[in-house]
Formats: structure tokens, C-alpha cells, sequence
């Protein structure tokens, strides 16, 4: 299983950022370049972050 993590931040606030983890459905090239499509998607939804990084990677690794 793939994860990709979202690293945001909030737009009032850009030094409180977390980490976004959602599972990845395909193998890790899928996900390095679909990722941000789904990065995209993510912060239509969440309109007060914003995206800092992405990345792609099996969930123990992709912290």
C-alpha cells in the first residue's frame, strides 16, 4: 500500500502546518504522478490550508 502525505498549513496561520495522510489506490509511480491532482482535490474541499509539499511513499516511510 501507498500512502501520499500532504504537508499544509493554515492560510491565517502559515507556521501551524500538519500532515495529511490519505492511501493511494495504485503502485508508487502512479502516486508520484497523480499526486497532485489529489493534492488538488484535497484543498478544494479545505479551503483555509494550503499545500506546502507533497510526497509519495509506503506508509512507514512517508512520514
Amino acid at each position: 500500500m501507498i500512502e501520499l502525505v500532504l504537508t499544509v498549513c493554515l492560510m491565517a496561520s502559515p507556521n501551524e502546518c500538519r500532515h495529511q495522510r490519505m492511501p493511494f489506490d495504485g503502485p508508487l509511480m502512479a502516486c508520484a504522478m497523480n499526486g497532485q491532482i489529489a493534492a488538488v482535490e484535497w484543498l478544494q474541499t479545505h479551503p483555509k490550508w494550503r499545500l506546502n509539499r507533497w510526497r509519495c511513499g509506503p506508509p512507514e516511510i512517508a512520514a
